[in-house]
């Protein structure tokens, strides 16, 4: 996640200053040639360039942020429209670079959305100054070009979401792994401790669960594990999150949970598990160690050993138990 979010603004970054600097060089080439309302169009989108990548760095953590990109192409739109209903007819050939530029800077949808509403609005104003031939030539190399870029667009976003997924998910269980639990755990401490909504942590373990696998074999392992991923997926809520650790662990984030839904959910899903019939073994036990962090607490590995202690209190005390870590 951090990567795809250095990478992405080293690229936006780049493309702006690149433009910038092209921008600047076709000013000096519209004056050699007398172009002058070209001159000046240039070296009014060239600052807005790099007002862009001014925002790109500042927005480097944020993956979703777009608005301001948006703002950007926007106005770049906005005043080629305008030229092009002057008379300024050349200028339509920016609008390639600018319907490209959306695929790099906006989410797909918007960057569709956007393409659209260059086309209509282009082609409307050079329609004003043109014959239809020279308008409907421009439609449709427009269209081709926005087609074609937005079809590598989809077809690389749904196979980096893919990826994604494989990279953050046990193939298994089909949680998280731990990786994407200590990323999401920072992310879900700063939320509460900015919000001050309650965060609650749940960490339970299949009780018997190494000498279950040296009776049964690997087999069971990943028979019963991928039962028990599904029932704990089907048992949390929509904002919950889980994670899986290894030997028939598990971890539960659960946002703006207070103390008591906490120890709520725990139960439901101790008895949860105790009722069912599972595949092999018939019937299962889990403890559960669980905590709601205080505020001030920011340390997430403290966190973890926080649950992970009560988890082995709940062992010790009987198996098939929950228990409340208290600061």
């Amino acid at each position: 996640m951090l990567a795809e979010s250095y990478l992405r603004t080293r690229a936006r970054i780049a493309l702006y200053v690149t433009s910038a600097f092209l921008l600047l060089f076709m000013a000096v080439q519209n004056v050699r040639y007398g172009l002058y309302d070209l001159f000046y169009m240039s070296i009014l989108l060239a600052p807005i360039m790099l007002i862009g990548a001014v925002y790109a760095w500042s927005r480097r953590s944020d993956l979703n942020a777009h608005r301001g990109h948006l703002c950007v192409l926007t106005f770049m739109l906005i005043v080629i429209v305008i030229q092009l209903g002057l008379g300024e007819t050349a200028i339509s050939h920016w609008l390639y670079g600018l319907g490209l530029f959306s695929f790099l800077l906006l989410p797909l949808k918007k960057a569709f959305v956007f393409n659209i509403a260059t086309l209509v609005c282009s082609s409307l104003a050079l329609s004003l100054n043109e014959s239809f031939y020279i308008t409907l030539r421009f439609a449709t190399s427009y269209s081709l070009l926005v087609g074609l870029a937005g079809m590598y667009a989809y077809l690389y976003h749904h196979k980096s979401r893919f990826l994604v997924e494989v990279s953050i998910k046990d193939p298994t269980t089909g949680a998280y792994n731990l990786k994407h639990l200590d990323f999401t755990l920072k992310q879900e401490i700063s939320r509460s401790e900015t919000t001050a909504h309650p965060l609650s942590i749940i960490v339970l373990e299949i009780d018997f669960f190494d000498q279950q696998l040296e009776v049964h074999g690997p087999n069971f392992a990943n028979e019963l594990l991928a039962a028990f991923g599904q029932r704990l997926l089907q048992a949390t809520r929509a904002g919950d999150s889980i994670y899986y650790a290894e030997k028939g662990r598990f971890y539960i984030l659960l946002p703006v949970t207070p103390e008591e839904g906490l120890l709520v959910i725990a139960e439901r899903l101790r008895r949860s598990v105790e009722e069912q019939t599972w595949p092999v073994v018939d019937k299962l036990s889990i403890s559960i160690g669980c905590l709601t962090r205080s505020a001030g607490e920011v340390d997430d590995k403290l966190l973890l050993e926080r649950t992970q202690t009560a988890l082995k209190q709940a062992q010790k005390s009987g198996r098939n138990k929950v228990i409340l870590s208290k600061k």
